[in-house]
């Protein structure tokens, strides 16, 4: 049996639950730049080295060690196997990361089973728990309880990447409303998703605004502005790196970026000039698409003139 897991916290609650079965790490963030469609191939791998070495500052090699090569050492073990658990949390960090695999799986015509464990809500409160706030002692009934996935299952997930992969962000509609129950927190993961592109109104993106809002409301220490963010934060599943990255891509809007001081001018032609949206998310470039808060869909830019 292997178990693919998240994260580093994860393993380590894991490897105290007494659960059977090797493990891996799945250390990529998809949710994060450009995606193809080829998951696996080399021209998938060469553009992800190449967005991830760029984005987190890796050294030469540093993710084709890290990431391919153990990847592609746990992939020549699947033929062994008499199942796969997928171990995945409800954010989108870890959402996209999963319907990512299950595609991967679903095209490598495999004999053994292949399962989930997907939780959130695990009592009555509204909150939901990460793998990493579960006690080690509850990932037994975690484990007994996991989803066995299916055709249908399969083809939904393959469905969902190539909709992530396409250069039109639109096509996810159909996975948020009509999604299937086994996946309950993708259409939330997926709507954070779609707020992450530039605001119809104001140019910015719901995550840039937040940390604008904060910053104006008073807050002027970087590492406390990321840890209000990770608490805002309920469907995204970033880390501090990820806040920390895109603190720094704003940072054209600053008089004074060490002290958190604000330009004066902050209306969405002053940001549009001076951010830069040639980045992607999946298959979309952000600088083709708005969100329009008010009808709660993506627009085509051209068509918001």
């Amino acid at each position: 049996m292997l178990h693919i897991l998240n994260g580093d916290s994860t393993l380590h609650q894991f490897k105290n639950s007494g659960i059977e079965g090797n493990t891996y790490v799945w250390r990529d963030v998809l949710s994060e730049g450009p995606v193809n469609a080829e998951f696996g191939s080399d021209s998938f791998w060469t553009e992800r080295d190449r967005f991830m070495s760029t984005q987190y500052q890796l050294k030469n090699g540093q993710y084709l060690k890290g990431v391919v090569s153990s990847f592609k050492a746990m992939e020549e073990s699947l033929s062994d196997l008499d199942e796969i658990v997928l171990w995945f949390e409800y954010d989108l960090f870890c959402q996209i990361n999963m319907v990512a695999l299950i595609h991967w799986l679903h095209g490598k015509n495999l004999n053994c089973t292949v399962s989930l464990v997907c939780p959130g809500k695990i009592d009555e409160s509204d909150r939901l728990f990460g793998l990493g706030e579960i006690a080690a002692d509850q990932y037994p009934q975690l484990f007994d309880t996991r989803l066995k996935l299916g055709s249908r299952e399969f083809e939904f997930c393959s469905d969902v990447y190539e909709a992530y992969c396409s250069s039109d962000p639109t096509e996810m509609y159909n996975y948020v409303l009509m999604s299937l129950s086994e996946f309950q927190y993708l259409p939330d993961a997926l709507d954070a998703h779609f707020k992450r592109f530039p605001n119809k109104e104001s140019g910015l993106t719901e995550i840039e605004q937040k940390m604008i809002s904060l910053i104006q409301e008073g807050e002027n220490d970087s590492r406390k502005l990321v840890g209000k963010m990770l608490r805002w934060q309920r469907y995204h599943g970033f880390g501090d790196l990820q806040y920390f990255n895109i603190l720094d891509g704003l940072k054209s809007l600053f008089k004074d970026f060490e002290r958190l001081t604000l330009d004066s001018d902050l209306s969405k032609k002053k940001v549009e000039s001076l951010m830069d949206r040639n980045q992607k998310l999946g298959g979309a470039i952000l600088s083709d698409w708005y969100w329009d808060e008010q009808e709660k869909t993506l627009i085509p830019r051209e068509s918001a003139s």
